[in-house]
């Protein structure tokens, strides 16, 4: 198994109240965890935009003409942080679609965390959404943390891992740890079994212990909770807010496997609904689950 380590952190950089804080608690992490920072904008270009049609009084800017400004912008706050902070970061202009140049870039640089902003939704538009926050967190095969603009400064003192019907990997976990070291965070574990069934309860039970050992392992302090009802995103949303949880940690791979357009039900009203930050891991083929018959602490 890989070990996971968080040395590159990129922040999608759109100049909206929602980046900024991103970007002001992407440095936090970097200045703690030691890390390299990118800052990415995308010009958005589908083939519609810098072109004039007949039935538009719409003038787009060429485009080497907003990357100068774009890149006048990008100059500014990453001199802004290192001043500040004292840390150097590396920018990028990238034209095209939003999550894809975001991914590409991420995959290029081997970047091991992405942090953005999200507006979140809610009511019907939660069903159509193709947020760009959402397509890069069931798009991106590195761990992203999502932040709505009402976020505080990372402190993480709890962090809420909920165990629900679907896979969970050995990966997530360790990231998971990989933050509350930092923060010397108190890891609270949730079971959301879809039923009250004897059965359900007992494999949940297991599933929990199985991370409380790997928690233990690692020296940190832990609670575990079996909780439960109709709908386990907002179960788990409910203990968050109870249990003053600053930062969830979820799965994604075992819930989106077709257009990569929206995340699974659970994740979907996690990412949409938190009012802390969001960590989401890909969980793939190949990697240790706690699921699995057999899997081992070490």
């Amino acid at each position: 198994m890989k070990k996971i380590e968080i040395t590159k952190i990129l922040v999608p950089v759109d100049f909206s109240e929602h980046s900024d804080v991103a970007v002001s608690n992407a440095v936090t992490l970097a200045r703690l965890l030691n890390a390299d920072l990118f800052l990415i904008h995308v010009i958005e270009f589908n083939g519609y935009h810098f072109s004039m049609t007949p039935e538009t009084d719409i003038i787009y800017p060429p485009l080497m003409e907003l990357k100068t400004v774009v890149e006048k912008k990008l100059d500014k706050m990453r001199s802004d942080i290192k001043k500040r902070f004292g840390i150097l970061s590396k920018i990028y202009i990238a034209s095209g679609l939003i999550h894809t140049e975001i991914i590409d870039y991420s995959k290029k640089k081997k970047i091991d965390l992405i942090v953005m902003g999200t507006h979140g939704v809610s009511g019907y538009k939660e069903l159509f959404t193709g947020s760009n926050a959402q397509r890069v967190v069931t798009l991106s095969e590195v761990p992203v943390l999502t932040l709505q603009k009402n976020a505080r400064a990372l402190r993480f003192k709890n962090i809420l891992i909920p165990i629900d019907n679907s896979l969970h990997s050995r990966e997530k976990v360790n990231l998971a740890m990989i933050i509350a070291n930092v923060f010397g965070s108190k890891i609270h574990i949730v079971g959301l079994p879809p039923s009250k069934d004897k059965l359900d309860l007992n494999r949940f039970k297991i599933k929990c212990e199985s991370v409380e050992k790997i928690v233990h392992a690692d020296k940190l302090p832990c609670k575990t909770t079996i909780a439960g009802g109709e709908n386990l995103a907002a179960a788990a949303l409910r203990y968050a807010s109870k249990n003053k949880c600053s930062l969830i940690v979820i799965n994604t791979g075992h819930e989106s496997k077709s257009t990569g357009i929206f995340l699974g039900g659970f994740a979907q009203q996690i990412v949409n609904h938190s009012k802390v930050p969001v960590l989401s891991f890909k969980h793939s083929e190949g990697h240790y689950s706690i699921d699995t018959p057999g899997f081992g602490i070490s």
